[in-house]
C-alpha cells in the first residue's frame, strides 16, 4: 500500500467516524421523547380533515400542521371536530418534541383541545 492510498483510507475512516458520532449524538432516543414538555397555542381553527398522520387541524395564519394521532387512542371523528371547532378560537396543547426528520417542527402532535373552557379532546 502506498502512502497516497493510506492517506485516502485514513481520511475516509475519519470522516465516517465523525459522521457516525454526529448522528448518534444528535438523535434523541425514544425513551427521551415524552409528552412532559408541551406548548400552549391559542388560534382560530380553519379546517379539520383526515390525513396520513391522523386528524389534521389547520389554524388561521399558521403554516404548521397540528395532528391527532388516531392510531394510539380513542378520538372524536374529523367531521365532529370540524363541526365543533371550525372558525372558533381554540386552545391547543401540543407536544414539544424535536425530531431530526422534522427539524423545524412543522408537524406538531396535539395532546388536548379546549374550546370555551371545555375539553373537546385529551390524549391522556
Amino acid at each position: 500500500m502506498t502512502t497516497r492510498n493510506f492517506k485516502g483510507y485514513a481520511g475516509l475512516v475519519l470522516a465516517a467516524v465523525i459522521v457516525a458520532a454526529l448522528l448518534i449524538s444528535g438523535i434523541p432516543g425514544s425513551r427521551k421523547a415524552t409528552h412532559e414538555k408541551h406548548t400552549v397555542k391559542t388560534a382560530t381553527v380553519e379546517e379539520v380533515k383526515e390525513g396520513s398522520a391522523g386528524i389534521i387541524l389547520h389554524l388561521k395564519n399558521d403554516p404548521k400542521i397540528y395532528f391527532i394521532d388516531t392510531k394510539k387512542r380513542r378520538h372524536p371523528s374529523a367531521a365532529e371536530l370540524q363541526h365543533q371547532l371550525s372558525g372558533k378560537e381554540t386552545r391547543l396543547v401540543v407536544a414539544d418534541n424535536w425530531s431530526p426528520l422534522d427539524p423545524f417542527s412543522s408537524m406538531q402532535e396535539i395532546e388536548s383541545i379546549e374550546l370555551e373552557q371545555h375539553t373537546v379532546f385529551s390524549a391522556h
